[in-house]
């Protein structure tokens, strides 16, 4: 008996099962390439990529006095030996060997028939593929005579006659499909599973949902995930399986011309990303970017073949996203209340609003209110969060606690690794839902009085989690604490910036916590939307004298740029004057007293300078004093626009970030992908990504200073004039290598991925 190689598990498809199709996949496995391997203790059948063990004796039935199961290897003595037996049985064999080659001429038929409907949505050079575990194609073709003649030589005598008598007499008549009918499409996408899958399906669109049923865990949620998985099959539709049609319809449309980043395989996950803030819909320039962050991750992670949830509040009334009729109630220091869950599908990821009367009419300003008042709505974020994979049916089918991965962010979600273990681990739930927790802003980390317990609603031993005692604080409660010693992994937004935390002067009082988890910490860099912030697409450049360029027509289009900006602003039209910009919030942090102090110099070159932004109103009031100063150079925009930001990027040479802390940066990662040098201060995120420049190599991609003052912020930029004005093939190569950079947020999800993946196999 020749073994299988693959060991055998059980997936239930008794329904759909076809003892013929079964023998085809004997010669498209190397240990079932005779069928001699088809006597052994379980019958193999694999149909759309899975395999499953049938136990013999779960379809033959006794014939004649012929027993055939797992532990019966043969006929009755009677027939052993018996000539015109064995006869019947081979002539018996040649008929099921003849409906094969009827049955895999209709297969081959229908992919005939499939290929063709390809053709016509534009899809013709790629050739359909069926039934094979590895993804190859197979090309149909039917049983020649040397096989035949293989498969008479390799049976046994009882094993033929067991097998034609079964097939022939029990098979046929469970299922009527004859030779020249078309085979039931159903049979072939049959994928009842038992068990909890590791990864739910995915739809290519959305499904209606579920409504007013509320799923939950029992003592803690209601049901467990197991219960509700098994309910969804029984009484969910069938789930829709994801298929290429869609990407190629898409290519050929011309919506998708780029290459998709490959999947990720085995790896794929079940993620729910968890935040106080989403862009488009919420979003404030006081966390560093996490709205947009919130926005864009999920859907690279989705394209990278993940099933991706983000949960945010519903602070407005949003067009998008649809009531699921799911509605609970929480309890926060005796007080209750009710939140509804609202769910919208858009570019491959399910978006989940939780809607409450504490958190409407905060959309201007999210963090808004007194210190309780916000403790309170994070609190209920965060417990209506943990519970939205068995409330939320997305596409019909809720995420489940199998294979599943939340991210939270900043202090505002760093709660919900506190619930997950304290509700569900502590108590032999979500065994298998691990969670991470991404760094922003470690300034921020909900601080309140040890009295801030009680709103919590943890057992009293998890105080320890949340009690710090600091020379600046002294002893209060810390959220963001609770959160880093509960999580599985840690990320900060760049590597430079995961150094600083673990430091007196960056960590704010965390850094000995930070230090003592070093070991599951690791820095992203963010990444940038390439639609969004890219020269040759960008929406800003098309009229006004500004146009499109690449990194082929660099030097004219950004001139041509320059140009415009210089009219836009009133500014003396020059193309061999440098433009220096800066964009960001005036305050302290982005170091804009460093440029008022470096102005006296500045002022004094051949220079122009455009500075975007609002903030402090003393900041202000300077850049106001600074034009009305030096009209002819500089030119200060109290306020901030979207066209106007992107306009200053393509449209200056150098890009000025004195930032006194930057925990990753998106200004630099602008700059760079249009061919605009950054001058910037050497912390967080901008020493990651900006790499000085080395005249003696050529390589760098700018200019970076160690200490954020003017004196440093001076030479850095006379460096970076310098160059501009007398070695011009190194500018452009500065600007060229910095352009050629893969800043896009696809390859920042590859390494989230790999986050992902060692908090899977932590325990």
């Amino acid at each position: 008996m020749v073994p299988l190689e693959r060991p055998c598990s059980s997936i239930s498809i008794l329904s759909s099962f076809d003892p013929l199709e079964g023998l085809s996949a004997f010669r498209k496995f190397p240990n079932c390439g005779s069928v001699r391997a088809f006597s052994g203790r379980h019958f193999t059948v694999f149909k759309v990529g899975l395999s499953s063990p049938l136990s013999s004796s779960k379809f033959f039935k006794n014939r004649g006095g012929v027993t055939v199961n797992a532990q019966n290897e043969g006929p009755s003595s009677e027939d052993e030996g018996s000539e015109a037996s064995l006869q019947a049985t081979v002539q018996q064999s040649k008929k099921v060997l003849a409906l094969q080659k009827e049955l895999l001429q209709q297969i081959a038929e229908r992919r005939k028939l499939v290929s063709s409907f390809k053709d016509k949505l534009g899809s013709s050079s790629k050739k359909a593929q069926y039934f094979n575990e590895d993804n190859s194609s197979e090309d149909g073709e039917v049983l020649g005579k040397n096989e035949e003649t293989e498969v008479q030589e390799n049976f046994s005598e009882e094993s033929l006659a067991n097998l034609s008598n079964t097939i022939s007499a029990e098979f046929l008549s469970e299922d009527q499909t004859l030779p020249g009918s078309v085979p039931d499409m159903k049979r072939f996408n049959a994928l009842e599973i038992s068990g909890r899958p590791s990864v739910s399906f995915s739809t290519s669109s959305p499904k209606s949902l579920l409504s007013t049923t509320t799923l939950g865990m029992p003592s803690v949620l209601g049901t467990k995930s197991e219960d509700l998985y098994d309910s969804e099959k029984e009484a969910g539709p069938e789930p829709e399986i994801k298929t290429d049609a869609k990407a190629e319809i898409t290519t050929a449309s011309g919506e998708g011309e780029a290459k998709p980043p490959p999947l990720a395989g085995t790896n794929v996950m079940n993620i729910i990303v968890v935040a106080a803030e989403c862009a488009p819909w919420s979003k404030t320039d006081k966390k560093c970017g996490l709205g947009d962050v919130v926005g864009a991750l999920p859907k690279a992670l989705a394209r990278r073949g993940h099933r991706v949830m983000v949960v945010a509040p519903r602070y407005g009334d949003y067009r998008e996203g649809q009531d699921t009729g799911v509605h609970k109630k929480y309890r926060i220091h005796g007080q209750d209340f009710e939140v509804g869950y609202y769910q919208a599908y858009i570019d491959n990821v399910d978006f989940v609003f939780i809607k409450s009367p504490i958190f409407q009419g905060f959309n201007n300003n999210i963090y808004q209110g007194n210190r309780e008042d916000i403790l309170k709505r994070m609190v209920l974020f965060c417990k209506a969060a943990v519970e939205v994979p068995w409330q939320v049916p997305c596409g019909g089918v809720c995420y489940g606690d199998g294979n599943l991965v939340f991210v939270a962010n900043d202090w505002h979600t760093a709660l919900l690794p506190v619930y997950v273990q304290a509700y569900y681990r502590d108590h032999g739930l979500m065994k298998y839902t691990r969670s991470v927790l991404v760094i922003h802003n470690i300034a921020h980390q909900g601080r309140g009085p040890l009295d801030d317990y009680k709103f919590l609603d943890l057992p009293e031993h998890y105080m320890d989690c949340f009690k710090l005692n600091d020379p600046v604080g002294g002893e209060h409660l810390n959220i963001f604490m609770a959160g880093l010693k509960t999580a599985h992994q840690i990320v900060a937004v760049s590597h430079g910036y995961a150094w600083e935390c673990q430091t007196s002067e960056g960590g704010w009082g965390l850094h000995e916590v930070v230090k003592e988890n070093a070991w599951k910490l690791r820095g992203i860099v963010n990444g940038i939307d390439n639609n969004d912030w890219s020269p040759e697409l960008d929406v800003h450049l098309k009229n006004d004298g500004y146009v499109n360029y690449s990194i082929e027509t660099l030097e004219t289009g950004k001139a041509t740029c320059k140009t415009a900006l210089q009219k836009e602003l009133g500014l003396p039209v020059r193309s061999d004057v440098p433009v220096i910009g800066f964009i960001g919030r005036l305050d302290f942090q982005k170091g804009v007293d460093i440029i008022a102090e470096s102005m006296p110099w500045i002022v004094q070159q051949d220079i122009q300078l455009v500075m975007l932004g609002t903030g402090r109103n003393d900041l202000e009031s300077m850049l106001r004093s600074f034009e009305g100063h030096h009209r002819d150079k500089v030119r200060g925009w109290v306020g901030f626009s979207v066209r106007t930001a992107h306009r200053i990027t393509a449209g200056c040479d150098i890009l000025l970030m004195p930032s006194r802390f930057e925990p990753c940066g998106l200004n630099q990662l602008y700059a760079m992908r249009y061919g605009t040098v950054p001058v910037v201060h050497a912390v967080g995120g901008l020493k990651d990504t900006v790499k000085p420049f080395d005249p003696f190599s050529e390589t760098g991609l700018g200019w970076t200073f160690e200490c954020a003052e003017s004196s440093k912020l001076i030479h850095a930029l006379g460096n970076a004039l310098w160059t501009y004005r007398d070695y011009k093939q190194s500018w452009h190569g500065i600007q060229k290598r910095g352009m050629s950079q893969d800043l896009s947020w696809d390859n920042a999800a590859k390494q989230y991925e790999e986050v992902l993946l060692a908090a899977k196999y932590q325990w």
